[in-house]
């Protein structure tokens, strides 16, 4: 109980919503449901490829706000 009054537990607890609201993201929005290839190779590429994805996403939308 100690531990979850700490500053690292809101510390991270901080950091940890940003990261549920990008894999909320990938899972809603792009189909990390489900894998669409057999075997963890298959899984590894289809979730670097969707994070790719993602990011390039993320990257146009902060070029466009940037350059207006």
């Amino acid at each position: 109980m100690a531990y979850l009054e700490s500053d690292e537990y809101l510390q991270r607890k901080g950091i940890r919503s940003h990261i549920e609201h990008k894999n909320a993201e990938l899972k809603n929005a792009h189909r990390m449901t489900r894998a669409k290839y057999r075997g963890q190779l298959g899984m590894r590429i289809q979730a670097f490829l969707t994070a790719f994805v993602v990011n390039i996403k993320r990257m146009v939308k902060l070029h466009k706000a940037l350059s207006h």
